[in-house]
């Protein structure tokens, strides 16, 4: 019997409330990070765990806080997620690393193209970018999107573009189909990313949204944070 693999994207963006990332980082790896907690969520299908600042932070305090924080975990099973964040020391935990959080669960996004290329030897960093906004149409964006990805794969590929994944939030039950869409980049370097500014990439990107999308670039917070 085949049964479909679908990997569910749950993201956590906001504020930490630690005043520094090396504080942040001893909380996230005594909550989300203790060696239970993490044997706890692989149980119930959390496959992957990733943590992530803004490429520019330099882990001191800022106000309310040592700045933003992402969070992103790939889950096979939505039953086990929804089980698993029910749990209120869980929730306990992710109030004691964010001052405010929004977390949001996406679904593959079918029918958006999508790749992922092996990275040549020797070039280990990895800078991931995302972008967030509504779209006009699912239908017309969805053509739009595979045209521009099909057209500069080989111009992202040589800028250093190892990977893209789409995703659409994930609706609730009953609910009109959701029409807000994420989508995650990563690179080899930062300096590859001026591919964003290219022409042919811009004149499709431009007309995706309905209005001005979120994005950010981020990278692995320094020290050791507990991920699989």
């Amino acid at each position: 019997m085949n049964e479909q693999l679908s990997l569910y994207l749950l993201t956590i963006r906001g504020t930490l409330a630690p005043a520094t990332l090396e504080e942040a980082r001893k909380v996230h790896n005594q909550t989300a990070g203790a060696p239970a907690n993490i044997a706890a969520a692989q149980s119930l299908g959390d496959v992957s765990h990733m943590a992530y600042v803004p490429m520019e932070h330099d882990g001191h305090a800022g106000p309310g806080g040592a700045g933003e924080f992402l969070i992103m975990d790939l889950w096979n099973s939505l039953e086990g997620l929804n089980n698993f964040f029910a749990d209120p020391h869980v929730q306990e935990g992710g109030g004691m690393i964010f001052s405010d959080r929004d977390p949001v669960v996406w679904a593959p996004a079918q029918g958006f193209a999508g790749f992922h290329i092996p990275d040549p030897y020797g070039k280990n960093d990895r800078i991931v970018t995302t972008v967030r906004g509504m779209l006009k149409s699912k239908d017309d964006a969805q053509k739009l999107h595979n045209t521009i990805t099909a057209q500069t794969l080989g111009k992202a590929r040589k800028a250093g573009m190892l990977s893209h994944e789409a995703y659409l939030r994930m609706a609730a039950p009953g609910s009109p189909e959701a029409m807000e869409f994420f989508a995650v980049d990563v690179w080899t370097s930062p300096e590859g990313m001026g591919f964003y500014e290219d022409p042919e990439f811009l004149a499709g990107f431009d007309h995706l949204f309905a209005g001005e999308a979120a994005t950010g670039v981020w990278n692995h917070p320094a020290g050791q944070w507990s991920e699989w």
